[in-house]
């Protein structure tokens, strides 16, 4: 019973994901776009080929794995490319964002190249000899993506507070629109905290099919950020809520539409220019 929740909150929330995204991005291209897209996609599948191996609805093992590593691996990786496609609105430094795609792009073979393969071991004729190390290595792919986006998450709330602080004597919107994005992480973070004490509690067909739950979560909670996001370069009234360049291109993709020219803090209020966004400001004019 707590299966079957699991798989149908996971399929609930990825078609309101879906319609979601069809709604709210006008601009239909970008890592962000597609990354949230795949992500979401691969959750479903994750999560019906364990629905399809538990209660053996498809009794083809290979099938099923197919199914299992077709979803999974979109849906983890997937995720990270999310988390790291929205970096560059906060951190300055180019060398950071490009050292977290390297460390995506070594998690992609490091942890799942392996655990595949002994997985498609764990169900040949001769099973035994990849039981023990599939079991091992499940949990190192686990804390190994579980830490990388630990260590995604925790680089978007430092460099986030750290805006945060620039921006402190500004207008309450702006402080309330960071510390909502910071909370939101570190909701993620906890959330992989859960599936990581799920795992090692030894209830496998539980924490499999709680972690596309919780991976469909992680998906809803980027619109909360999304619509955080866009607050920055939205129009309210007679008063504005500004971003930075990065941001704003950001939030123009959605159905915002930019007519003025942003910065961090409010504009007609004697707001502060970050030096990197004013540095922008003037490459991109």
């Amino acid at each position: 019973m707590v299966i079957a929740t699991f798989i149908a909150a996971t399929v609930t929330n990825v078609i309101e994901i879906n319609v979601q995204i069809f709604l709210i991005f006008k601009k239909r291209t970008g890592l962000y776009f597609w990354s949230l897209l795949v992500a979401s996609w691969g959750t479903v599948l994750h999560s019906v080929g364990f629905l399809l191996k538990f209660f053996r609805l498809c009794k083809n093992d290979y099938a099923n794995i197919i199914i299992i590593t077709t979803g999974g691996v979109p849906m983890v990786i997937g995720t990270s490319v999310v988390l790291y496609s929205r970096l560059h609105l906060v951190v300055e430094d180019r060398r950071k964002v490009r050292w977290v795609l390297v460390m995506i792009f070594m998690s992609f073979f490091l942890f799942t190249v392996p655990p595949t393969v002994l997985n498609f071991g764990t169900n040949s004729r001769n099973p035994q000899p990849f039981l023990r190390p599939f079991k091992i290595y499940e949990k190192i792919m686990l804390i190994g993506f579980s830490s990388q986006e630990f260590i995604i998450s925790g680089l978007y709330i430092r460099e986030t507070w750290r805006i945060l602080g620039v921006t402190l004597r500004q207008g309450k919107d702006i402080r309330r629109v960071m510390k909502h994005l910071i909370c939101v992480n570190i909701f993620v973070i906890l959330l992989d905290v859960t599936i990581i004490g799920i795992e090692f509690s030894g209830r496998h067909q539980i924490a499999t099919t709680y972690k596309s739950a919780v991976y469909s979560v992680k998906l809803r909670l980027e619109f909360a950020i999304l619509n955080q996001l866009r607050r920055l370069v939205r129009k309210n009234g007679g008063s504005s809520i500004y971003a930075t360049p990065h941001i704003s291109s950001f939030a123009n993709r959605t159905d915002l539409s930019l007519d003025y020219e942003p910065v961090l803090g409010s504009g007609s209020g004697g707001g502060t220019v970050l030096p990197a966004a004013h540095h922008q400001m003037k490459t991109v004019a």
